[in-house]
């Protein structure tokens, strides 16, 4: 991980919420299985919206959405049956999310997306149990904006970025086992990068089997400026891409953008699925 791309909770001008006003947002939506799965495991959601995109060469736009407005992105684990399903599983509870935005004038996020998690863990767990299976799980990084202002969470491996003044930054924590190691000083920076541990999960949808509580990771909320461009990805895309490739990337228009890293990724060799869903600041 680039230190200069530390999580959001480091830093602060982030968290002036003053301006907090209700904004416009486009939202593009880019998805490909690679060159190397026969199956597209990730899922998305835009408040209601969740399905695959018949045709990888084009995105899933949506101009000047209102507030409130949800993304997630889901990356399905567990062969290709049981991770494809546990993705959609993820992205259909997460519809309960939007609805309980809409309909009440005063929400709480964050009990909001824990009830989330907890009944997105239960389909998963209750799909394993009917299908015999002890693999399956999905991660997922959200954003819910709500009265000017982005609440983001994750669990796993996906992960949200903030492009803002030409610069790229990781909003979100990977919940590996390498991360894990360096944060316990274990492994330094550099060998957290190549490391086998890498993607071996240490928390994810479907990994609380006994139901004893799984709490989503929640980021500091933060508001958005117009001409930001908040990406929620997969790990296929900056598995294949460097930060400094996607911030180059990024500084290209919103549709443009998003397509751009998606064959980015592919054109790196494609390993995984890849799905970048990025989301435009706009003026009112």
């Amino acid at each position: 991980m680039d230190m200069n791309n530390r999580p959001v909770s480091v830093t602060q001008e982030l968290f002036d919420m003053s301006d907090s006003q209700p904004m416009l947002y486009d939202v593009h939506l880019s998805t490909h299985p690679g060159k190397v799965r026969s199956r597209n495991e990730d899922n998305f959601a835009i408040n209601t919206v969740y399905r695959r995109l018949e045709d990888p060469k084009k995105n899933l736009e949506g101009s000047r959405l209102k507030e409130p407005l949800f993304c997630a992105v889901y990356d399905g684990m567990g062969g290709e049956a049981n991770g494809d399903l546990a993705s959609k599983l993820c992205a259909e509870v997460s519809a309960l999310v939007y609805y309980d935005l809409v309909k009440s004038n005063e929400v709480n996020v964050d009990e909001l997306v824990s009830r989330f998690v907890e009944k997105s863990n239960h389909a998963i767990v209750d799909m394993l149990e009917s299908t015999h299976s002890k693999r399956g799980g999905s991660t997922f990084v959200m954003t819910v904006f709500y009265n000017g202002v982005v609440y983001p969470y994750s669990l796993g491996d996906s992960r949200i970025y903030l492009y803002r003044d030409k610069h790229l930054r990781q909003l979100s924590n990977d919940q590996t086992l390498a991360m894990k190691k360096l944060r316990a000083n274990i492994i330094t920076e550099e060998e957290a990068l190549t490391s086998p541990d890498r993607h071996k999960l240490t928390s994810f949808l479907g990994v609380d089997v006994d139901a004893e509580g799984l709490v989503p990771q929640i980021y500091q909320p933060f508001v958005l400026k117009p001409g930001d461009k908040l990406l929620l990805c997969s790990d296929g895309l900056y598995d294949m891409c460097s930060d400094r490739r996607m911030s180059k990337l990024m500084a290209k228009s919103p549709n443009e953008a998003c397509l751009a890293l998606v064959n980015a990724a592919l054109e790196k060799g494609g390993e995984d699925n890849i799905t970048c869903l990025l989301v435009n600041c706009s003026e009112t």
